[in-house]
């Protein structure tokens, strides 16, 4: 099966495993807020970012990996690509095996986290309970890397769907029975690790090439993973503090009940980035990697325009439809209670909008070995976000924090990313800037503000009047941008993927 048939079969189970996240993520929501209550919803809300920054413990060595093993690929050395992932399980095993000692510092300091002597003891189970399935899935990582090497993105959506599944039934009747989050972590934990289980016998029966063996660990692969992985490191534990820091700031300043309401708008806007993450980003990684192997720097160029178009079509579109309906949405789907939700929906989406418009940047950076730059700006992005909302949120409440994410956000992703990235595929800022960035911006904003002005006074807070017109509202901008907006070859190459 060529690439781009690949790319597109990836794209479409992508998008599978998006939808059907969102539509459990949107029902499970609601539900565990009301059978937990917002107290005990905001205190699953900051385990889930201390799970976040347990990701952190790959030193960005999965992505590393994923490059090497793709570039050995690339260059059909099968022997190259089983040292690389030996060599990665055992490193991912030690780094399971820092997972519990950091899961025990964090049960010991517990006291300084949460005020309430019940929620310690509660948040101590939990911590100890998940801390343990990432370190057992920690080197079971290298599987996922191997399918995404292949560009068989599919085969790992599939895992996880699985798992969504597992995890969504027995959650759902540990709520139902009265189960509170001890439960849901127990639940979280097993699936995740039936998950990684699932992955390995995929990949143990599709490329048979694999072995597991100690003859193929080779210690002088360390050395360039690692030169690799520490800025892929610095954009993940950047892009963490970005996302994960702002709910330990409200449970710190606001209380844990405020984290709820910021973690409805929060989390709407995670269900945006994933869309984009799961049914385009990741996907052409492996694909620079490769074309880099070959030394094809035009092809690079060509593909990440292209690439960057697309998604930045497909981003104004989630992201107006998320202004446009999200406060009658917030409404249906919580309750009027929690309105406060859709200001800060607005104030995260946009810079949001910015950074995913950036996606295909971020990606050939990583793919051809050069993100150096782009992890100092996310740190330092990073680092004003954290600053800022700190400023804020005294004055401010969940706006200031909400600002403290945006401005920074906004400023690194439209003015100073993209100066970095097209010198370094020599690609003229000027080309990008008015060619590519600025039309896609103008025209999708005229296309999104008539569909404002149409069907934002005739939506109602039902599912029954959001799901058609918002499906209209979608139909109808995907066929602006692809008869008005697209130009014949990005049309042409749209037909090739969606056509056998």
């Amino acid at each position: 099966m060529s690439k781009a048939k690949l790319l597109a079969k990836s794209s479409m189970m992508g998008t599978i495993d998006f939808i059907a996240q969102v539509l459990i993520g949107l029902y499970m929501m609601p539900f565990i807020i009301h059978s937990l209550g917002d107290k005990m919803y905001g205190l699953w809300a900051v385990v889930g970012s201390f799970m976040g920054f347990y990701g952190m413990f790959d030193f960005g060595l999965v992505i590393a990996s994923q490059r090497y093993i793709s570039k050995a690929l690339g260059n059909k050395d099968y022997e190259q690509a089983n040292k690389i992932i030996n060599t990665s399980f055992v490193l991912f095993s030690l780094i399971g095996f820092a997972v519990l000692i950091f899961s025990l510092l964090i049960v010991i300091f517990a006291p300084y986290l949460i005020k309430s002597t019940q929620e310690i003891e509660l948040f101590k189970k939990v911590i100890i309970i998940m801390g343990l399935s990432l370190a057992i899935g920690f080197p079971m990582r290298v599987f996922s890397g191997i399918m995404v090497s292949h560009i068989r993105h599919d085969l790992y959506v599939w895992s996880e769907l699985i798992k969504l599944v597992v995890r969504t039934i027995f959650a759902i009747a540990a709520l139902k029975i009265g189960y509170g989050v001890l439960a849901l972590a127990i639940i979280t934990a097993f699936s995740e690790v039936f998950a990684y289980a699932v992955k390995f016998i995929i990949v143990k029966k599709k490329f048979k090439y694999v072995r597991i063996s100690r003859k193929y660990i080779d210690k002088t692969i360390l050395k360039p993973m690692f030169g690799y992985s520490v800025f892929s490191f610095i954009i993940r534990v950047a892009q963490q503090l970005r996302g994960g820091i702002s709910n330990f700031i409200i449970a710190g300043f606001l209380g844990l009940s405020q984290v709820t309401i910021y973690s409805i708008a929060f989390n709407l806007i995670q269900y945006f980035i994933r869309f984009i993450s799961s049914s385009i980003g990741g996907l052409m990684i492996p694909v620079f990697s490769q074309y880099e192997g070959k030394n094809d720097y035009i092809a690079i160029r060509e593909k990440f325009i292209l690439v960057s178009r697309i998604t930045g079509y497909i981003t104004m579109l989630i992201g107006g439809v998320l202004i446009i309906f999200g406060r009658v949405f917030i409404e249906r789907w919580v309750g009027s209670e929690y309105l406060m939700a859709y200001t800060l929906l607005v104030i995260l989406c946009v810079p949001a909008m910015m950074n995913l418009m950036q996606n295909a940047s971020v990606e050939v950076m990583l793919g051809i070995s050069r993100h150096k730059a782009i992890a100092m700006l996310t740190i330092s992005e990073s680092i004003a976000n954290l600053l800022l909302s700190l400023l804020l949120v005294k004055k401010y409440g969940l706006i200031g924090v909400a600002l403290g994410y945006a401005v920074p956000t906004f400023i690194v992703r439209v003015f100073m990313q993209p100066r970095y990235v097209c010198k370094v595929i020599k690609l003229d800022l000027n080309e990008y800037y008015f060619n590519l960035l600025v039309p896609v911006l103008l025209k999708s904003t005229l296309i999104l503000t008539t569909l404002w002005i149409v069907f934002n006074p005739i939506v109602r807070p039902k599912y029954s009047s959001l799901l058609p017109i918002g499906t209209c509202a979608g139909i109808l901008f995907v066929a602006g941008v692809f008869f008005f907006c697209l130009n014949n070859q990005d049309r042409q190459y749209i037909k090739k993927l969606t056509h056998r």
